[in-house]
């Protein structure tokens, strides 16, 4: 998931003011329209952040952000009309950097211990941070002005992004009934005073996963 989010998340904002530039925009007026699609991303990133931490459910979060972003790369792909291709763009932001917000508090969220935590996100950045040497290559020059190629590739790993986080969703309900199973559900934990963590077990029985 985090390797298809950097193809885009590498891409859109390296190449987001020549693709404002091709169409049709001066290069300052380029430069200072990236600034109002930017700033709806980083108020997405505060919101969906905070609605996923309140609501435990990043995985929905990240499928639906996603999901949004994809859109605005087919319509960028898809399109020639300069009101349709910004609107895009706005799509685009709103969808890839909140997504990218969400998906690394995923993975410490689901480790059971500072080791484990550290672990991941070290696994987690190598593969991830592959993403953009791909993502920075997807818009040459000579594929100007619309950079259909592009902005299909962008659009594809969104939808992809969008599937895995489904998938992973589905995957850790699944290891959430495995728990309940085996040491009751919380509620019924909280009714009998709860039980103690298992030797050599870095989860324990209140452990769950957030989905």
């Amino acid at each position: 998931m985090y390797f298809s989010g950097n193809v885009a998340f590498s891409s859109l904002p390296v190449f987001l003011p020549t693709i404002l530039n091709e169409m049709g925009f001066s290069k300052v007026n380029a430069q200072g329209l990236t600034a109002p699609p930017f700033f709806l991303s980083f108020l997405t990133v505060i919101a969906t952040c905070y609605i996923a931490d309140r609501t435990q459910q990043r995985g929905i979060t990240i499928a639906i952000l996603t999901a949004i972003g994809g859109i605005g790369y087919v319509i960028l792909a898809t399109t020639k009309s300069v009101g349709a291709r910004y609107f895009g763009v706005f799509l685009a932001a709103a969808g890839i950097f909140p997504a990218i917000g969400n998906v690394l508090p995923w993975v410490t969220n689901n480790q059971g211990s500072d080791t484990r935590r550290g672990t991941g996100i070290v696994i987690l950045n190598l593969i991830g941070q592959c993403g953009p040497l791909l993502g920075t290559r997807l818009y040459p020059t000579s594929e100007g002005p619309l950079y259909v190629k592009g902005q299909s590739v962008c659009a594809g790993f969104m939808f992809l992004f969008c599937l895995l986080s489904l998938l992973l969703r589905t995957i850790l309900a699944w290891e959430n009934k495995k728990l309940d199973r085996k040491y009751g559900t919380l509620a019924q934990q909280r009714e009998t005073g709860g039980s103690k963590r298992e030797l050599g077990e870095n989860y324990g029985p209140k452990f769950r996963y957030v989905l």
